[in-house]
């Protein structure tokens, strides 16, 4: 058996020719955290990530230049259907401080009451050696955080990157329209399933026949049939009230029975 067969059996490509591209990764890794970020905040609040949203706003300084290029992606990643990019914060957000009880309270002893007092009162200072100055005094960078904390203390669709350079806001609007779209990709995501389980090929095209006595699903299909062919490669889309393709399968959502049905196109 030739060693060609597999990737397993191959030797480890040389990479030393690969030049590591420090930009690119720190854009990468912002990107991934923007999306990670509007991910945790659609669980938070249970809006499944088929539903799509009207935007998200990705806010702070020098953000646009950072992640303009990459708003297709981020789109994608987390189903919105607009990158909204905005480089002041001021107006949305602060930048607290927070102090190491434990250490200053073992060094400062009872100045640490002045401490919080200026913490509360956001009186301090960021000093260029990344120290602090506070209540006359100096704190380094392991007696002190200092995050990013929205203005709106009970505004659940906003929320600071884990490395408080920017914040993450979405749009928890939904339209009948998003909604619809929605059940459209859910209905995409059965066929897609069924497909599977009829051993399809990837390429193979196929005549897709739904059925459902749901009103709903029935407009959502409508209004998306462009979509729903050409992500499950249908040539043909219909609903109807009998199935007689070659393929059947029952499929539910939302307690609402479907019944999808195809037939391979020769």
């Amino acid at each position: 058996m030739s060693d060609l067969n597999s990737v397993h059996l191959q030797n480890f490509p040389d990479v030393s020719n690969i030049v590591f591209d420090d930009k690119l990764v720190n854009e990468m890794d912002l990107v991934k955290e923007v999306c990670s970020t509007a991910l945790f905040l659609r669980d938070r609040e249970n809006l499944r990530v088929r539903l799509p949203l009207n935007y998200i706003k990705i806010i702070g300084k020098d953000i646009t230049a950072a992640l303009e290029k990459y708003k297709d992606i981020i789109a994608d990643e987390i189903n919105v259907k607009n990158v909204v990019f905005e480089d002041n914060m001021q107006h949305i957000a602060d930048y607290v401080l927070e102090v190491n009880l434990k250490i200053l309270g073992a060094k400062y002893g009872e100045k640490l009451r002045d401490i919080m007092k200026s913490v509360k009162e956001n009186k301090w200072k960021k000093l260029d050696n990344e120290n602090i100055e506070i209540s006359g005094l100096i704190l380094d960078k392991t007696e002190y955080t200092i995050k990013l904390s929205p203005k709106d203390k009970n505004a659940k669709n906003i929320q600071p990157l884990s490395n408080n350079k920017a914040l993450v806001q979405l749009d928890f609007t939904l339209t009948p329209e998003l909604e619809l779209e929605g059940i459209a990709r859910d209905i995409v995501r059965m066929i897609q399933q069924d497909r599977k389980d009829a051993n399809l090929n990837l390429s193979d095209r196929i005549n897709l026949s739904i059925k459902t006595t749901s009103a709903t699903i029935i407009k959502a299909i409508t209004l998306n049939s462009d979509y729903i062919s050409n992500q499950t490669l249908a040539v043909d889309l219909k609903i109807v009230g009998h199935i007689e393709d070659e393929f059947s399968f029952g499929d539910e959502f939302n307690g609402e029975f479907i019944k999808i049905g195809f037939t391979k196109v020769k």
